[in-house]
């Protein structure tokens, strides 16, 4: 076989090759392509997937609001958990919220009628109330002093009643009779009140620890319950 016919062979084959390519081409084309055609976004189709684009970008706004309003609740949470009672960091509350109360008295040398005992009640699982009724008089500006310096026991109780009224045990005498009593009251001061009223404290007793709550104030020493009632009558 001469160089002349070995080329003309190869070109038989090659030509053979591209129509038999040629063949399973359009065999693919013919099984396929109606196939591909039919996936090609038509106006429809796009007006669909942008409905349904902005149907999930609504879906995840409304995700992100919900989200953004659990991280609230439960950071009123945390900070209404902080700002209560917590044995572990200020004692337990039946003695150490009178011994509390009492301190104030004594630093400020405000007596005090009554400190009566403490009542607690259950909001919730991790959540109780304490309540404590306290009674005293004094002249007007010591009865604020005491009122003020309650302000900064911590945590801070509420008042949930708080009556103030004159103390009418040195009300003037009136008449001519009386002038002699009148005249030893004269030099009474006549801005004596009587207060009486209840206060509240929020306990926690959830798993959240100090730590947990960032409690930076210190821990209470344990005291007696006799050391709280004195100076009580």
């Amino acid at each position: 076989m001469n160089l002349r016919q070995l080329s003309s062979d190869k070109r038989k084959v090659l030509i053979l090759c591209c129509v038999i390519l040629g063949i399973v081409w359009g065999f693919l084309l013919i099984r396929y392509g109606m196939s591909f055609l039919k996936d090609l976004p038509d106006k429809k189709k796009i007006s669909k997937a942008a409905a349904e684009l902005t149907k999930l970008r609504a879906e995840n706004e409304k995700i992100k609001a919900e989200y953004s309003e659990t991280q609230l609740i439960r950071k009123r949470y945390r900070n209404m958990a902080a700002s209560a009672w917590i044995t572990a960091v200020d004692g337990g509350v039946e003695t150490a919220m009178r011994r509390k109360i009492s301190e104030v008295s004594e630093k400020l040398d405000f007596h005090l009628s009554t400190i009566g005992s403490v009542r607690t009640g259950r909001i919730n699982q991790e959540f109780i109330y304490a309540d404590i009724d306290i009674q005293g008089n004094g002249e007007l500006e010591d009865v604020i002093r005491f009122l003020a310096g309650l302000t900064r026991i911590q945590p801070q109780p509420a008042w949930r009643r708080l009556d103030l009224r004159p103390d009418n045990r040195f009300r003037r005498t009136q008449g001519a009779g009386s002038a002699n009593l009148a005249a030893q009251l004269n030099t009474v001061p006549q801005t004596r009140l009587n207060f009486s009223g209840t206060l509240r404290v929020l306990v926690y007793e959830g798993s959240l620890t100090a730590e947990d709550l960032n409690i930076t104030r210190k821990q209470e020493p344990e005291k007696t319950a006799a050391a709280a009632g004195r100076k009580l009558l």
